[in-house]
């Protein structure tokens, strides 16, 4: 299914947690610019999480150089809607740098940016962005060290009861379950949300996935607009399929037929 409004609020919440995680932690500047504008309420001054001895990594789309942010929140000074600042995710799904691109029509009228584009989601037969992912358990997951075994990225909201149950969790065993040998495949759940909630009472169950939780930026590197989204990886580290939507559970295990 689509990203509806538990998602929305997922969104907004997830973004002004980290502009204010960012202000008690580094206790300099913050993303908010960055956070707000997602969300449609964006300032005139863009500011972000880097010591002030430290050049901002932005890079001007349209000439291709690198630019200060004194010089971007100049250009925002004139129309805080016209320009836009694209974060690039690292292998940890952290921005680390940032590209400065026009806004489109639609963006300057409604002062809602969309980052995320389909056409540059993982696809059938290209290596996968390198990752390192962190399970709730501490457990260290780097797709470099993966190769060799099939990984299955499963993307989802979270594990709040209100967008997982355990009927998703029955039928995602369930696919899952003749591939349940030595070769088994490394399955993941990336996590839209902050973190795992305990209090739901899903962590202490046997789920078909490690979660990853506070994975919102591996939503943005991967560009993930779907709910939920699987991606299968072969052995190589390319990527064997990208399932998405309400069908994406049943063609997992086809497509794992193929591969194990």
């Amino acid at each position: 299914m689509i990203y509806k409004g538990v998602y929305e609020a997922s969104l907004i919440a997830k973004r002004m947690s980290l502009c204010k995680q960012a202000l008690l932690a580094v206790s300099l500047l913050t993303l908010s610019t960055i956070c707000l504008a997602q969300v449609g309420v964006q300032k005139k001054i863009i500011r972000l999480a880097k010591p002030q001895s430290e050049p901002t990594p932005i890079t001007n789309q349209a000439t291709g150089q690198r630019m200060t942010i004194n010089e971007y929140n100049e250009l925002a000074k004139a129309d805080p809607f016209a320009y836009h600042l694209v974060p690039n995710y690292d292998e940890f799904g952290q921005p680390t740098t940032y590209t400065m691109r026009s806004a489109t029509p639609e963006e300057h009228e409604t002062h809602r940016f969309r980052d995320r584009d389909p056409a540059k989601q993982p696809k059938a037969g290209q290596s996968i962005a390198p990752f390192v992912m962190t399970d709730v358990e501490g457990n260290t997951y780097r797709s470099a060290d993966l190769l060799g075994n099939v990984v299955v990225l499963s993307f989802w909201v979270s594990l709040d009861k209100s967008v997982w149950d355990d009927k998703q969790a029955a039928a995602f065993a369930e696919a899952l379950r003749p591939f349940q040998s030595k070769t088994a495949p490394v399955v993941l759940g990336v996590l839209n949300s902050e973190q795992a909630k305990a209090e739901s009472g899903v962590i202490g169950k046997s789920l078909p996935f490690k979660p990853i939780p506070n994975a919102y930026g591996f939503h943005n590197k991967y560009h993930i607009t779907t709910i939920p989204t699987i991606v299968v990886i072969g052995k190589d580290g390319k990527v064997v399929a990208n399932l998405q939507g309400a069908s994406s559970i049943e063609k997992l295990k086809q497509v794992l037929a193929t591969v194990l």
